[in-house]
């Protein structure tokens, strides 16, 4: 079943923005248990976490994604597989099983994308199938991603080819000092001038296509019209009798070579790091994503073949990361092979170190915004240039560290390898996971789903990766003595370093200084979202005193009112009955000409399970509103095209009708009063619905704001909640409200109620 447009693709777990503790009652995170577990993605009135806005378009992402996959590996790692594996016909098979590979773990990037299309990536996936032990996957991948989320080899290979170009033998120092340099200016570039950044980036992507084409065709051209080239014969492929000669077929070689290639197809989920800023995020991943699977696949292929048809085998194996190099020289002599061409691979590298770099640091800043690093605050806020500075700071020291700290020789395979052993231990589990929420959480909405024997493959293939170190090859030494399964032993160590980390952080210090962590949010001054500080807010009962608070004064109202229905559990008896007596009953109250119900929500929790309906929930305990003036003003073209006009002249309300079912024992329902709430407070934060945009305010914690709430509502009771008014002359134009725990009642019966939501027109009634 399609999402329905109350349904909104793309929104973030957002608590409440004002929060207590030690008030009595009082507003306070409620950790809603596990048996219930927050659905986020399907909430109405859920935001999203980005301040960055929405500027990748389809070719922006095309980009993104290319940019990524298209980098270094295949101008560095072909020469590096073929020594290891040691023929030609090896080799390609590997090229091909990669791309097979690539093929299963996009399937299951494009299912949790799509599902869960929010910035974070894997992150975010992993956080929402392990909610147990409590921060465990969170703690494992922000951890990999600090310690292991560098582009160290990229900048590698850009010095390297830089100074090939210009032919220069230089010292270690001068090539670190190079790739340093390059980072640096990548990293000022992003985080001050995000825009050109982008331009910037788009531009090498092109060239970096147009350069794989240009290879493509250089080898064919050498084939097919000359005999000879400059440094030796036409066409050096070898003979089918000889496409395996010397082949190695050891489980431990064949591994991480494979790590070679799966390096080399990394970033085809690059785009779901960034899913705010994607334009129509669920449409764009799914098909820039395949799109750029193909392209990738397709160059690779052709660009090997080229490789072996121009470069002879002995000198491919000794080129190392130089074998674009070595081509470019054969094709087109000293001048242009040996300047021009590697000057291009050099960009191309520059290219893929910007997009991942962009990537990386909004998952560092994501990182940062749920409290996993120090001063978390600072590095997870935008400002001061609207760009993840401190996420692009997180990623910039450990890449410095791996250029600068490792001895030259082999350090570009051994950071490959590091990369990817431990990254087979995330790819299993999101593999597994996403077998386990298709039975537990049928209900989630799959615009994509991947493919069962994808996944299968998938995760069969991390299994044998993982097991890859238990098979020696034949020589366990590398040329310059690493031992050959130092890569699964640093890889592991940072997963258990992970693992203490996570014991020590929420296990051994809480325990030792008598606290417990729990999971919030706060609004920062940018409107990005992060772990916030407890704040003590006072709720004030207004039980006999309904009569000092109105819509127009306050922004609410307690109403009598009893309804003929009385369980609301048939919806059409709910959209038949109830619906025309909440338009009686807010013409009577607001004086409206014209009420229009466009969607009601039932919150209740059955016991024992999770409603698998849209319009059964439990409470919401998040502080907003649920549209931004702008969105408010829209739902009347949206919902009443033939008549906006009109309508539009005259006053627009929108309220909602809050009715408990039973009498609220737990959880009540508290709003605070407009005028002690500025525009200041609120937050515009956007909703994604599979035909439209929408938008919700997120409320910032002010000690002015005054809260209220009527202990013991009961069903003969309705909460009238302004959440819009075009009116302007002074009256109260909205109220931020939301759920609460109130302590001592975790033991009363479950709350239960019905909110109706209804656009009221006063068109008689001007503007101001």
């Amino acid at each position: 079943m399609p999402p329905s447009e109350h349904e909104p693709l793309l929104s973030h777990p957002l608590l409440p923005a004002e929060s207590t503790k030690g008030s009595t009652p009082s507003l306070e995170s409620y950790a809603i248990p596990e048996e219930f577990p927050t659905r986020s993605i399907e909430d109405d009135v859920l935001p999203e976490t980005s301040t960055l806005g929405r500027t990748i378009t389809w070719s922006s992402a095309y980009i993104l994604v290319i940019s990524r996959v298209i980098g270094s590996g295949i101008f560095a790692t072909p020469g590096v597989i073929v020594k290891d594996v040691g023929s030609v016909g090896l080799s390609l098979v590997l090229w091909v099983i990669g791309a097979l590979v690539a093929a299963c773990g996009l399937a299951v990037g494009l299912e949790y994308g799509c599902m869960l299309p929010r910035s974070g990536g894997e992150k975010v996936y992993l956080e929402f199938v392990y909610r147990k032990p409590k921060f465990l996957a969170s703690t494992l991948v922000a951890t990999q991603a600090v310690l292991l989320g560098f582009t160290a080899s990229n900048c590698i290979v850009f010095a390297q080819y830089t100074l090939y170009a210009f032919d220069v033998d230089a010292s270690d120092v001068l090539r670190k000092s190079l790739a340093v340099g390059l980072l640096t200016v990548i990293t000022v570039l992003h985080g001050c001038f995000m825009t050109t950044g982008i331009r910037i980036q788009n531009v090498l992507g092109w060239i970096k296509v147009g350069l794989i084409i240009f290879m493509v065709i250089s080898g064919l051209f050498v084939v097919l019209f000359r005999n000879h080239g400059h440094n030796g014969s036409g066409s050096q492929f070898p003979a089918r009798s000889d496409l395996w000669k010397g082949a190695d077929w050891s489980w431990g070689i064949i591994s991480t070579s494979l790590f070679k290639v799966f390096y080399s197809f990394a970033g085809l989920n690059n785009v779901n790091n960034v899913m705010n800023e994607v334009r129509n995020p669920v449409r764009t991943l799914k098909s820039v994503s395949v799109t750029a699977l193909v392209t990738a696949g397709v160059m690779y292929m052709l660009v090997n073949i080229a490789y072996f048809i121009v470069v002879p085998l002995d000198e491919i194996k000794e080129s190392g990361e130089l074998i674009a190099a070595l081509f470019f020289e054969r094709c087109f002599g000293q001048n242009v092979g040996r300047t021009l061409l590697p000057l291009a691979v050099a960009l191309s590298g520059a290219g893929n170190v910007m997009v991942v770099t962009f990537a990386l640091a909004r998952l560092n800043q994501e990182i940062a915004r749920q409290g996993f690093l120090p001063f978390s605050k600072l590095l997870a806020s935008s400002r001061p240039f609207n760009a993840p500075l401190g996420g692009l700071v997180v990623h910039y020291i450990p890449s410095v560290l791996v250029i600068v700290l490792p001895p030259s020789g082999e350090v570009y395979s051994f950071i490959l390898e590091v990369e990817g052993y431990p990254g087979q231990v995330f790819a299993l589990a999101s593999s597994i996971g996403l077998l386990w929420l298709r039975i537990k959480r049928p209900d989630l909405k799959r615009p994509f789903k991947a493919w069962r024997i994808a996944v299968a493959l998938r995760i069969g293939l991390c299994l044998a990766l993982l097991a890859a170190p238990f098979f020696p090859p034949r020589e366990k030494e590398h040329k310059h003595g690493i031992w050959y399964a130092t890569y699964a032993v640093v890889g592991i160590s940072v997963i258990v370093f992970g693992l203490l980390y996570w014991y020590i952080w929420t296990k051994l210090i809480p325990a030792w200084q008598g606290y417990r962590l729990e999971e919030e949010t706060d609004v920062l001054n940018d409107g990005t979202v992060r772990p916030f500080e407890v704040h003590p807010v006072t709720v004030h009962d207004i039980r006999d005193r309904e009569s000092d608070y109105t819509l127009d004064k306050s922004g609410f109202q307690i109403h009598r009112h009893t309804a003929s229905e009385k369980d609301f559990t048939d919806e059409e008896k709910i959209k038949t009955g109830y619906y025309a007596e909440t338009e009686n009953l807010l013409k009577d109250v607001t004086g409206a000409s014209r009420v229009f119900i466009f969607d009601h929500t039932i919150r209740r929790q059955p016991p024992g399970q999770v409603s698998s309906g849209r319009n059964l929930r439990g409470p919401v305990q998040r502080v907003h509103i649920d549209q931004s003036y702008s969105a408010a003003l829209s739902r009347v073209p949206h919902h009443l095209p033939d008549e906006a006009k009109k309508l539009l002249q005259g006053r627009v309300q929108i309220i909602n009708v809050w009715r408990p079912i039973k009498t609220v024992q737990r959880d009540p329902l508290a709003v605070a009063e407009a005028k002690s709430v500025d525009d200041g407070s609120l937050v515009v934060t956007e909703l994604i619905y599979p035909n439209r945009k929408g938008e919700t305010y997120a409320v910032k914690h002010d000690p002015a704001h005054r809260w209220f709430y009527k202990s013991g509502l009961t069903p003969d009771e309705v909460l009238l909640i302004k959440c819009f008014d075009s009116k302007l002359d002074g009256r109260a134009r909205r109220v931020p409200h939301t759920a609460f725990h109130v302590p001592g009642t975790e033991n009363n019966e479950g709350r239960e109620s019905i909110e109706i939501r209804a656009l009221v027109f006063h068109e008689d009634d001007t503007l101001e």
